[in-house]
């Protein structure tokens, strides 16, 4: 994947290319890459809102603090301040655009070495050793490895031709750590620098490690120190253009302890003192890096050389299969918000979905039952790629696709317009209200499920459910294809209203789990989907027993989405929903794959996917004993 994505997120707004940036591990609803000057609705949205509530995961009611030191956001000091700190700096980057000696990005630490900010002089210890150099300082007195990242894609350094940009940035990330870890920080710093790099592939960096502060034991310091270690482990400078300095030996001493005299008296900021023995450290490299005589003095800039740039890193993300989620995202491990029961809407009718616009009809009419209003059929007769959770603002969430309800879509057989799957819903509709009252189970899921027999499409039940279940009064809702999300829009437009099946057997996921390995949806949101449907379930059929079976294996276990089977089931065990004495979960995978963890094949049709009759007859011999217990027999 190229630095550079093809299309910015939203392109009414961008002036040239040169306003994309890096792909990032979410996009959030603020607009990241657009450039500068903002639009008033984007100003609007960064001085109206403050700060944690543009972070990521607030965009969908999420608490995603992995992303935050790690997705561009501006800053905020209340009102327009830091929004205006911002524009003089990029008014004073305009003025002074071309090429420079140095670029100066960070905090307070690298504010402090003189900024336009304040008197426009560069302390003593700048002016001692790089008078010659024609420097330019951006930093600003608060800024997290986030709002640096937003301030690069904002105007902050466009114009500049630097030939060395020397970057510290975390200190006041050390704020949040608890929330983020220091591996998030770090992972901030290392997006920092790669988008330096992008900017300016022929320039040289200098990754400073955030010097130490306070003293040993103090969380600032101890996470300062663990925040060093991680940037470390990312071998930044395996890139020969950007080098490593870490500051820790001239700023501690050898017990640990800071050394006073070069800090101020909060043991935070570097005093003179200290910015001496900070330039002292930089001057060999730096000096080496600019090559002689700087701007800065009264020379002649030479002529630009021709050839090629240098290589643009890739950025830390950017081997994700998606550039919306990364990392620890991508595990089977359910964040706390999924562990937690989902908040029902205010008439207690329905869920409130993670994905907020669908909760306000910005999406999609979903939550108004069945039959569907014009509008809503119109709305679902459109491919089912377009409808998808960020289509609708162009952004790719593919976290929320499982989670949010969506009407599926079968072309119509004989072509023209329309959605054949919503026919079979409606035909399941009038299936399940025909069987009226006292319906001991009925069936949901996808085309394993629909090949128990007597769904939409007419078929007897299968040999092995007549067998075992023939004396139960069983609805079959299955439609082949289904995913999770389609489920959930079938639960919120009529499926089981005015039924209350004895037991509900869903077992949904298969068809979801070739997108967690090609479109990077976590498998942990596959699991939350899962659990998402049998909550659904509990709120409208209260009084059913819910059976729900894991995923069967399919595919290669081994690999690729038959791995995928096997991190969401995983993921679903975290969630412990049975815990709800009405919830049952059945795993068949021991039953299904041989000691060696291979598909017992001849159980399956096609041999990795649906099941045979064999495969029936094992799934319902196992079925049994728990469906007559739940029954009473």
């Amino acid at each position: 994947m190229s630095l550079r994505r093809l299309l910015c997120l939203f392109p009414a707004f961008v002036l040239t290319t040169a306003a994309c940036a890096l792909d990032y591990p979410h996009v959030t609803a603020e607009p990241q890459k657009t450039g500068w000057p903002l639009t008033a609705e984007e100003r609007a949205y960064v001085v109206d809102k403050p700060e944690h509530d543009r972070r990521p995961g607030r965009e969908s009611n999420k608490h995603l603090p992995q992303f935050w030191p790690v997705v561009p956001s501006a800053g905020h000091w209340g009102g327009t301040s830091w929004l205006d700190t911002h524009a003089k700096l990029v008014d004073y980057v305009q003025t002074n655009k071309g090429p420079i000696d140095v670029l100066l990005v960070g905090d307070s630490i690298t504010q402090q070495w003189g900024s336009p900010l304040d008197k426009g002089v560069l302390n003593d210890a700048w002016k001692k050793h790089f008078a010659n150099y024609k420097t330019i300082n951006i930093g600003i007195g608060g800024d997290k490895a986030q709002n640096v990242l937003w301030r690069l894609d904002h105007g902050g350094v466009e114009g500049l031709e630097p030939k060395v940009v020397i970057v510290m940035i975390g200190n006041n990330n050390m704020f949040f750590v608890p929330e983020t870890g220091v591996e998030a920080v770090a992972r901030g710093v290392q997006m920092c620098v790669a988008n330096v790099r992008e900017k300016f592939p022929k320039a040289e960096v200098i990754a400073a490690q955030i010097v130490p502060c306070q003293a040993p034991g103090v969380p600032f310091y101890e996470n300062i120190k663990k925040t060093n270690a991680a940037l470390a482990a990312l071998k930044l400078d395996s890139d020969p253009k950007i080098h490593v300095i870490d500051l820790w030996g001239n700023f501690a001493n050898a017990d640990g302890n800071i050394k006073k005299a070069l800090f101020t008296p909060d043991n935070i900021h570097l005093s003179l003192e200290g910015y001496a023995v900070y330039a002292e450290r930089l001057k060999p490299l730096l000096d080496k890096l600019v090559g002689g005589k700087g701007l800065g003095g009264d020379v002649v800039i030479p002529a630009k050389k021709t050839g090629a740039a240098a290589p643009v890193p890739a950025s830390p993300f950017a081997s994700s299969p998606s550039s919306q989620t990364a990392s620890s995202a991508f595990s089977a491990t359910p964040n706390e918000a999924m562990l937690q029961p989902t908040p029902k809407t205010a008439d207690g009718k329905s869920l409130v979905y993670p994905y907020s616009p669908y909760n306000e009809g910005e999406l999609d009419p979903q939550l108004t039952g069945w039959p569907l209003t014009d509008a809503e059929r119109a709305w679902v007769t459109k491919s089912e790629y377009e409808r998808k959770p960020g289509h609708e603002v162009q952004k790719h969430l593919p976290e929320m696709w499982f989670v949010t309800p969506t009407a599926g879509h079968w072309k119509p057989k004989g072509g023209g317009e329309g959605n054949d799957w919503l026919d079979h819903h409606a035909t399941i509709i009038e299936k399940a209200k025909a069987a009226g009252a006292n319906i001991d189970i009925a069936l949901l899921g996808d085309s394993i499920t629909q090949g128990w027999g007597g769904g939409w499409d007419g078929a007897p039940f299968n040999a092995a459910w007549q067998k075992h279940f023939g004396d139960t009064k069983t609805v079959n809702l299955g439609i082949g294809g289904d995913r999770m999300e389609h489920i959930l829009w079938r639960l919120d437009h009529g499926a089981l209203d005015g039924v209350s099946p004895k037991i509900i057997i869903l077992m949904i996921g298969v068809n979801n789990s070739p997108l967690v390995k090609a479109n990077g949806v976590p498998a942990a949101a596959a699991a939350h989907g899962i659990k998402l449907c049998v909550e659904n379930l509990r709120l409208r059929c209260p009084k059913s027993q819910i059976l729900l079976v894991k995923i069967l294996p399919a595919f290669n276990p081994s690999k690729d989405v038959g791995k995928e089977v096997i991190n969401i089931n995983a993921a679903l065990d975290t969630l412990k929903l049975n815990s709800d004495p009405q919830v049952q979960l059945l795993d068949l995978a021991s039953d299904f794959t041989h000691a060696d963890g291979t598909l017992k094949s001849e159980l399956y049709s096609d041999k990795y996917l649906h099941p045979g009759a064999a495969g029936y007859e094992v799934f319902a011999s196992k079925l049994k004993p728990v469906v007559g217990t739940l029954l009473g027999k």
